[in-house]
């Protein structure tokens, strides 16, 4: 399978930056971001991207995307300022997540940022926060269906899922009593006004027919409200990557949003929802591929019952591979063997659990200091890094012919740059 990129510049940057190290193609991100704005723009109603900045926080990917005419979807204190210094303009940010202190309420309101209310105790704060400061604050409600959006062929695999959705943390069951309640309550609120519902439904979505499904109570609901804009999430899946779904190990291509969203703009027209946005608020769809890790094995082991390739990037800087998560590895910078084996991949932690794949078909002649490439490494890899026993990598953007290295790695100095009292 082709993966797009140039294999002999990625063996060069890896010779000029070492190993691990993380490679963003700003082109491929930008490609992302126009095929979502125009599958929106083709729509026979408004349409709005947010991304998804805690999905990869890096400032020069975010400064693109405010670029590309994104808004930002943030779910802290901390990503709404990054999301202003990013460019991102205040009336294109929304504001969600379950926890949102006082003080980031009071901020989101001074910037005229939309807040997607998703704990009922928000309400009294940002009423207080918008009659200091003088204005009506538009808000949203986060809703939930209790719907599952995935699709396998392990009954077990569909009752758990099942279960995990009727017990959804996130927002208000659709039709409930606790939402009314909720409702109730932004209205009585005087410098509040509910314009928009918001549901994220779950991650790395691959199957368009649950999705739908569990959306339309959602829908419903904002035709019952009348509201301005239906903010669908994200969630769509990518191809690159694989979540086996029981005993389906083939779960599909990705979600293509073109085709998704016109689907959701037809059941909006059938409910009376003609002049409402659609939103939505994806982050691994434009990312995912965007990025790749490269990686050096640095050890071989070859045992009675395994075939070990010990890799110097772990799960501290990338978090989701093993077998919930299957990524593609790619050898570089030489010419390999035609004869594959089973390899189980692993990372360099003394941590049992950081294991890359258990068993995925390589050359055989892959040795010590031999160079792979982890693809669809953009999503959720930056900001869930960590330096457990290793340091965090760092991130070099290739633009055209430019490179330029946008994130440093990790030094010894880092990690305890934040010691209190320490003498020697």
């Amino acid at each position: 399978m082709t993966t797009g990129w140039d294999e002999e510049r990625l063996a060069d940057i890896a010779g000029r930056h070492g190993t691990p190290v993380h490679v963003l193609d700003v082109r491929r991100a930008e490609r992302s971001a126009d095929e979502l704005l125009g599958a929106l723009g083709g729509l026979g109603r408004p349409g709005r991207a947010y991304y998804s900045v805690k999905t990869n926080y890096l400032p020069h990917l975010c400064e693109r995307f405010a670029a590309r005419g994104l808004g930002a979807d943030v779910v802290s204190g901390y990503e709404l300022r990054a999301a202003l210094r990013a460019g991102f303009a205040p009336g294109d940010i929304v504001f969600n997540g379950p926890v949102k202190t006082p003080e980031e309420l009071a901020l989101a309101v001074r910037n005229s940022v939309r807040v997607n209310i998703d704990g009922e105790h928000e309400i009294a704060a940002l009423e207080r926060a918008a009659a200091e400061a003088g204005t009506v604050a538009e808000v949203g409600i986060r809703l939930f269906p209790g719907l599952p959006v995935t699709a396998s062929d392990d009954p077990a695999f569909l009752a758990q899922a099942e279960r995990t959705a009727r017990r959804g943390r996130f927002g208000w069951p659709t039709g409930s009593g606790q939402l009314a309640r909720v409702l109730a309550a932004v209205d009585a609120a005087r410098h509040l006004s509910l314009t928009a519902v918001h549901a994220h439904l779950g991650s790395q979505i691959v199957h368009p027919e649950p999705l739908l499904a569990a959306l339309d109570p959602v829908l419903e609901e904002a035709a019952r409200l009348g509201v301005r804009e239906v903010n669908i999430g994200g969630g769509f899946g990518v191809p690159g990557i694989l979540r086996p779904r029981g005993t389906d190990r083939s779960p599909g291509p990705g979600l293509d949003p073109a085709t998704f969203l016109t689907a959701v703009d037809k059941r909006m027209t059938e409910l009376g929802l003609g002049d409402a946005v659609l939103a939505c608020e994806p982050g691994r769809l434009l990312v995912s591929d965007a990025m790749c890790l490269l990686t050096r094995v640095m050890s071989r082991k070859e045992l009675p019952d395994a075939r070990w390739l010990i890799l110097d990037a772990g799960h501290h800087i990338a978090p989701w591979t093993g077998t919930g998560e299957v990524h593609r590895f790619t050898p570089l910078g030489r010419e390999f063997s035609g004869d594959l084996t089973p390899w189980s991949l692993a990372g360099p932690l003394c941590y049992e659990a950081d294991v890359h794949a258990p068993a995925t078909d390589l050359p055989a002649d892959l040795g010590i200091g031999d160079l792979l490439a982890m693809h669809d490494s953009g999503a959720y890899s930056l900001g869930r890094s960590n330096n457990f026993i290793r340091l965090r990598a760092g991130v070099v953007a290739i633009d055209g012919e430019r490179e330029d290295l946008v994130w440093r790695a990790e030094t010894d100095e880092d990690v305890f740059r934040f010691a209190v009292g320490v003498t020697a």
